[in-house]
């Protein structure tokens, strides 16, 4: 029987277990150089076609597409661990379901909100949490029945004045098996609630507590650690002279208690270029890398909670994925033509790589989502702008294959089959 694993390598804080120990740095792949590997199939969302662009990632070709019912398809997720996918669109009130297999079109689930992300779920309670891209709201769906068991948050639009956008949540985030984060940006809070599953199967949801932040947050950082310590990502406010910031919370039964705040940057001349979209940790579990859109990705020192070192990369940085077994990184810059090498060893740029033309359709120039191949020879990404898929060769550090595939593929969900599939989750 096949091995069937599906990875979500994207912005924010993707749990495919619970609890802050449940998931695996960005870009961390299995270490076995032989893996045996049947077949890697990407799922991405296209807005500019209202489609999913599918991709049979060892061919580099486009293997089919699937327009939705909804508009504005961005992120694709995996329906918990099932083979379907749920096709994230955010200018209606629903999530498209599609088979992961077949490509089938397997319905809608209606929900009171536009729907933003949906790449967090609880494992020991079979829920996916979906965060609200127009109204500061989540909503919790059974992954079985494909149905909403309950929702949360302020049923109402608001104006989003800090860096980072219009949406009205971050993305979705999961503390335990119990309690989980709806992420308000327009109101600058985080509520924590708690969810326990009651004997009737049916579920009992309350808010624990509410906590303020100094502008709007976007995600939670993803790390592997049981010390009970949360990392979020505040964007910044570019027009107000506040810079971005990590926030360094503990976690206690019913509320988040705030650490401590670090600024990537103090410099009065900087700030008003600045802006962060996303931090993901250093596979040494103690430095995080935060890109921000001036050009720059600064590392932090989570122990110390001060920043160690700047390094400059392109306009719009953004994700890291890190190649924990070649001891570099790629940046992703989403306003730029190109990626920037990292040596993770001496936080030092070593190569730009041009993966795209200049814009064309408006959009950001470099995908939310990338993928590295179980045997860390190659890299996977989409330059969105441009509609083209591409290989980076990670021995080379050269685009060695691509495909057009137009459209703006955006952020989405890689399937991995094979027995070296198994270590990637």
């Amino acid at each position: 029987m096949k091995m069937k694993h599906f990875l979500v390598l994207l912005a924010g804080s993707m749990l495919v277990g619970c609890g802050n120990g449940g998931t695996m740095s960005s870009g961390i792949m299995s270490s076995n150089h032989e893996a045996q590997i049947n077949s890697i199939t990407a799922f991405y969302g296209d807005k500019l076609q209202d489609r999913v662009v599918i991709m049979d990632v060892d061919n580099m070709t486009l293997k089919t597409e699937v327009y939705t019912e909804g508009l504005d398809p961005y992120p694709v997720d995996q329906a918990g661990d099932l083979d379907k996918m749920y096709a994230i669109t955010r200018g209606s009130n629903s999530i498209d379901i599609i088979d992961s297999n077949t490509h089938e079109k397997l319905g809608l689930i209606e929900l009171p909100h536009f729907p933003r992300s949906s790449e967090a779920y609880n494992v020991t309670l079979g829920l996916q949490l979906v965060t609200g891209a127009d109204k500061p709201m989540a909503s919790l769906i059974n992954v079985h029945t494909d149905s909403v068991i309950a929702t949360v948050g302020i049923d109402e639009t608001f104006d989003v004045e800090d860096y980072g956008g219009s949406n009205a949540t971050g993305h979705p985030f999961w503390f335990s098996d119990s309690k989980f984060a709806l992420i308000d940006r327009p109101n600058r809070k985080i509520e924590v609630y708690n969810i326990v599953k009651n004997d009737a199967d049916d579920f009992n949801v309350t808010l624990f507590s509410s906590t303020t932040t100094p502008t709007a947050v976007h995600h939670f950082v993803k790390r592997e650690s049981d010390d009970n310590f949360f990392y979020a990502l505040s964007e910044g406010a570019p027009e107000r002279g506040i810079s971005p910031s990590i926030l360094k919370y503990i976690l206690d039964e019913e509320e988040l208690h705030f650490q401590s705040e670090t600024p990537l940057s103090t410099n009065a001349e900087i700030i008003p270029f600045m802006g962060s979209h996303h931090a993901d940790m250093h596979p040494d579990g103690i430095q995080m890398y935060v890109g921000s859109t001036e050009g720059n990705v600064y590392v932090l020192d989570t122990h110390t909670m001060e920043i160690k070192s700047t390094i400059p990369v392109g306009i719009g940085a953004g994700h890291t994925t890190f190649v924990s077994e070649r001891n570099i990184a790629v940046v992703t810059n989403h306003r730029d033509t190109f990626v920037t090498i990292v040596d993770t060893l001496t936080n030092s740029a070593i190569k730009n790589v041009t993966v795209s033309g200049d814009s064309i359709n408006g959009e950001i120039l470099q995908s939310h989502s990338t993928f590295v191949h179980p045997n860390m020879d190659f890299f996977y990404a989409f330059a969105t702008d441009n509609g083209i898929f591409y290989e980076l060769d990670l021995e080379t550090l050269e685009v060695s294959r691509s495909v057009k595939t137009g459209g703006t593929p955006l952020q989405g969900t890689f399937m991995c089959e094979g027995d070296g599939c198994v270590n990637l989750m």
